[in-house]
């Protein structure tokens, strides 16, 4: 199911919105075992497909997502439906008013139908809670879809809704991608206004959505992007047209491993073949990544002090799995003389970004180190390296970027020895999701 076909449908009245809200539903039952969604919106969706069709029928513009049915990450506040945050302390909270995210999505003609599986609080690489058994993997249901947009991921792989959001902190929506073999867009820091926003420090958490092509997900980001001024890090400017229509003239750098992680044979190869075929396609390709502090040891005292302000406080006392705690164990709670050595560390880190942006406009590398692997078991090597199983070892490179506050657009790239498939994330300077979505296209259109 393709996002503008379900569209021209619906306008030309061939396919009701209710029809494909009724489709979207039956996938949903059928596929309950991959465990995509934590609750679904019922007869609310249908009156809202109903409501889609009467407008048509009056001859009104229904909207330029008219009647496409989309599943909405459980991290995200919608009206009237449970929004667990994945968490079994909020398993009974329905808020009073939509993020403005879904806000958005359903002024422009989509259907919500349910609420996508995550991890409590989108923290960890898999998406398992304890709330009910883990997501699975489409492509092969032993496996898991990742994290922590993981229910997003395996619902559009499987064809259970052309559309659905995910949030990105350090890798919720490339990773998934990656594992499911689907297209997914993370938005510059800021780009989709977070409303309501985290009682955290707002330094990295992008929004964004996940579909089956790179054109479905650059029509939604037309309808989500735009200013809020209830969002403090909201970008003030227009996001940039479209204009990109080849390589020719683009500085491109890839890099397989950006300098620090242990990557799996497969994975390289897939994204030297990606380099290969930019170049092919007119841009201008190097082997070169930015020169920065190991993007980790910046990230995790930062983000273990939102995790303590914003989540602990909140959270029940058996919500977090082994590896949350270790983690929280490994960076002690900084005192305010060591916050600000790392603030200027993340200030220090964004410089060394900027300035490799200023000599290149884009750069290529894995989404993950590797393919998606079998449920809770996390590889402990790598590419012949033994590393901590956890998700700093399978999808270590995206930390860079959201950091940085870039956009990244993660494609399918090719698939491995065993089929499973390997996705290429492109990040590009931020405010400059035009470059992602244009090399997006270049590589989904030569693979």
């Amino acid at each position: 199911m393709v996002v503008g076909e379900v569209v021209e449908a619906v306008r030309s009245r061939r396919i009701s919105a209710r029809e494909f809200v009724e489709g979207a539903f039956d996938a949903i039952g059928q596929g309950e075992h991959l465990r995509a969604f934590l609750a679904l919106e019922g007869e609310r969706a249908l009156a809202a497909a109903d409501a889609i069709d009467a407008t048509v029928a009056r001859g009104e513009d229904p909207g330029p997502l008219a009647g496409v049915p989309v599943g909405v990450k459980d991290l995200t506040e919608t009206a009237g439906l449970t929004t667990t945050y994945g968490s079994v302390a909020f398993r009974a909270n329905v808020p009073s008013e939509d993020a403005v995210l879904v806000a958005r999505l359903r002024a422009a003609g989509a259907i919500v139908v349910g609420k996508t599986n995550t991890p409590a609080f989108g923290m960890l690489g898999e998406t398992k809670n304890r709330l009910g058994p883990d997501a699975r993997n489409p492509r092969d249901p032993a496996r898991t879809p990742g994290g922590s947009s993981g229910g997003s991921a395996a619902a559009v792989a499987a064809g259970l809704v052309p559309l659905a959001t995910g949030s990105d902190s350090a890798g919720s929506i490339a990773v998934p991608s990656s594992f499911c073999g689907v297209v997914g867009l993370k938005a510059s820091l800021g780009r989709i206004p977070t409303v309501p926003s985290p009682d955290d420090s707002l330094q990295w958490l992008s929004n964004g959505v996940l579909a089956a092509s790179v054109e479905d997900c650059e029509l939604a980001l037309s309808v989500l992007a735009g200013h809020d001024p209830r969002d403090p890090v909201a970008r003030r400017d227009r996001q940039p047209a479209s204009s990109l229509t080849s390589g020719a003239g683009l500085r491109v750098a890839f890099s397989h491993d950006l300098g620090f992680f242990a990557v799996d044979p497969g994975v390289r190869s897939v994204c030297e073949s990606a380099a290969r075929r930019l170049e092919g396609l007119g841009a201008a390709v190097s082997e070169e990544a930015p020169r920065t502090e190991h993007p980790f040891e910046v990230y995790m005292p930062l983000y273990l002090a939102d995790v303590r302000r914003a989540v602990l406080p909140i959270v029940a006392s058996d919500d977090l799995f082994d590896e949350s705690l270790e983690e929280l164990a490994r960076f002690p709670a900084l005192t305010d003389v060591e916050y600000v050595g790392a603030l200027r560390r993340l200030w220090v880190f964004r410089a060394a970004q900027a300035a490799f942006f200023e000599r290149y406009d884009a750069i290529v590398c894995p989404a993950t180190a590797v393919s998606a692997f079998p449920l809770r078991e996390p590889p402990p090597t790598i590419g012949g390296h033994t590393v901590t199983p956890g998700w700093t070892s399978f999808m270590p490179f995206p930390t860079a970027f959201n950091l940085g506050g870039q956009p990244t657009v993660t494609v399918p790239g090719g698939e491995t020895a065993e089929g499973l498939p390997v996705g290429l994330m492109i990040a590009a300077p931020p405010g400059r999701e035009d470059i992602c979505l244009c090399l997006a296209r270049l590589l989904e259109g030569s693979s």
